[in-house]
């Protein structure tokens, strides 16, 4: 294979030249800074989405938490209500059996 000359590799060295400075001239048109400006407000809006949508689930979170405590409180609540129920059941089958009527005022007592 020949060695290039010197006026061969000034033609080349030219002709990079000139394609790296067509290359720029293109890049910096208004189409592709159009493009860039597109690009850049559609990440802008995806991340904002995300970030809301973080916001949300976060939230979501906290909620479904709240509300397994307070299904828990209803329950513990349901049960001691029901455990007060009977007891006051036994108490007025017990006073009955002595003789006293619940809700009635008995002799020597005070009216609630």
């Amino acid at each position: 294979m020949p060695a290039f000359t010197t006026d061969q590799w000034l033609v080349l060295l030219l002709v990079f030249l000139l394609g790296l400075f067509l290359g720029m001239a293109f890049l910096a048109s208004p189409k592709w800074k159009r493009r860039y400006r597109e690009e850049v407000a559609r990440r802008e809006a995806a991340e904002a989405e995300n970030t809301q949508l973080r916001r949300d689930a976060a939230e979501m979170d906290s909620l479904r938490g709240a509300a397994a405590r307070d299904a828990d409180r209803r329950r513990t609540d349901a049960v001691g209500e029901e455990r007060r129920v009977g007891e006051r059941r036994v108490a007025d089958r017990r006073a009955a059996d002595d003789g006293v009527v619940p809700g009635r005022v008995q002799d020597g007592e005070r009216p609630l």
